[in-house]
Parts: C-alpha cells; sequence; structure tokens
C-alpha cells in the first residue's frame, strides 16, 4: 500500500511539472496539439500509479519525451507562421458588418446557438448588435458591439480622468503577501499598526486590497467591510 501511495504521488507531480511546463494557459485556452498531450500524458501515467508491476521508467520516460515534443512544436509554431496556422489552426471571421458568415460557421462545424452563447459570454444579449466577432484558433469567440452600440470612453466624452492601478492584496485569508506588500510601499510593521488603530489584526481579515491612494479595503472574516486611509509617515 505505502507503495502505491508513494508512486501515486510522485506520478501526480510529474503530471502537474508537465502541465505546467506547457505554460500558464487555463485548460479552455489549449491549443489542439497541448490539449491532445494533456490527455495522453494523463492515460500514460494512469498504468504505472495503478499497477505496481509496471516500472516507474514506464510513465516517467514517455512523459519526457513529450515534454520535449511539446517544447519543440511551440518553437516551431513560434518561429514560423505558416506552421503554426497548420498546427493551433488560425482565427476566423464569424461576423462581419453585422452579417453571420453562414459558410464560415459551417465550415467550423459551429452552430448559431454556439454562436449565440459565445457572444453572450460577453454580456452581448442582442446578436444584431454585433459589429465583428472572431473565432480564435483557441476555440473561444471573441465579439465586438457596434459603435453606436458600445459605451462611450472617457476620452469620447472629453473627461479626465487618472490612470487607475490595479489593487493589491495585501492580505489574504488571514496572511499577510510581503511581496504585494512591498510593491504597494507598505511595510509589515506599517500595516500592522494601521489596522491595531482600527482594532484589527491581520488574523481577521478575509480580503485586503490597497489601490493607487494607499486606500486599503479590507473585509473581515465575520463579514465586517472598511476602508482606511494609509498616512503618508506610513510610506516607505
Amino acid at each position: 500500500m505505502a507503495t502505491i501511495f508513494i508512486r501515486a504521488i510522485l506520478l501526480y507531480v510529474l503530471m502537474i511539472s508537465a502541465i505546467r511546463l506547457m505554460g500558464k494557459r487555463q485548460l479552455g485556452q489549449f491549443e489542439p496539439y497541448e490539449l491532445a498531450m494533456a490527455l495522453l500524458i494523463a492515460d500514460i501515467l494512469a498504468t504505472p500509479m495503478s499497477d505496481v508491476s509496471t516500472p516507474l521508467l514506464h510513465g516517467i520516460l514517455p512523459v519526457t519525451a513529450m515534454i520535449g515534443l511539446h517544447a519543440l512544436i511551440t518553437l516551431i509554431s513560434l518561429k514560423f507562421d505558416k506552421a503554426r496556422a497548420i498546427i493551433s489552426g488560425k482565427p476566423s471571421i464569424i461576423i462581419s458588418g453585422g452579417v453571420i458568415d453562414y459558410k464560415e460557421l459551417k465550415r467550423l462545424s459551429l452552430s448559431v446557438s454556439d454562436l449565440l452563447e459565445g457572444v453572450r459570454e460577453f454580456g452581448i444579449m442582442n446578436p444584431w448588435d454585433i459589429e465583428c466577432a472572431i473565432m480564435e484558433a483557441n476555440g473561444t469567440i471573441t465579439a465586438f458591439e457596434k459603435s453606436n452600440k458600445r459605451p462611450p470612453t472617457v476620452e469620447e466624452m472629453n473627461l479626465n480622468a487618472e490612470n487607475q492601478t490595479f489593487p493589491l492584496a495585501i492580505i489574504l485569508d488571514g496572511k499577510i503577501q510581503s511581496w504585494n506588500l512591498k510593491r504597494a510601499g507598505l511595510t509589515e510593521k506599517a500595516l500592522s499598526d494601521l489596522l491595531s488603530e482600527s482594532g484589527y489584526s491581520a488574523e481577521r481579515i478575509l480580503l485586503a486590497t490597497t489601490d493607487q491612494n494607499k486606500t486599503i479595503s479590507l473585509q473581515t472574516k465575520e463579514g465586517e467591510n472598511k476602508k482606511i486611509n494609509a498616512p503618508k509617515e506610513n510610506l516607505k
């Protein structure tokens, strides 16, 4: 039993490492050859994981070879556009100028229902509001509304707006995120002092973020929300 347990852990780590080496894409964003490789890796590792009579090398060697093959295919795809189009496919325009390309839908084996489902993910409820839609090489649909249907931009309204930075999570589930705290220009002591002055401790915080104005927004594990402004003297 111990042998099976240890083998399962080793092969699981190997599979996770192999998938990680494919990049940071989500599973739904795998290229066709990446998805095929992920399925094959899972199938290859299934036998040595469940059958102790199968040597571990019978799982490790094929997976190592596939990782090398994946690296080679990726390199070729990056270097040669034609090879990438053959290996991964290329984007297809399925709506242009507000008109659905029926022939392209048939070529892609895509139904109108699939198309409508894809554009709804962009918050577009009315298909007649779409100016352009593209079927990406990874199988996702990207849609753009007509100019007179989309919300106006700040520039078009002649308004001045400050550039916003991405809020940094400085506490997650009671744990201080040192790297984000450093990027925010705060020290752990300064953060602890700010929380103490408001009657909180890091352990009580479910989530705390800070923005470009050094305002700390937090929620406790009990569901209480609060905003704390960090004085300049508390900054690095």
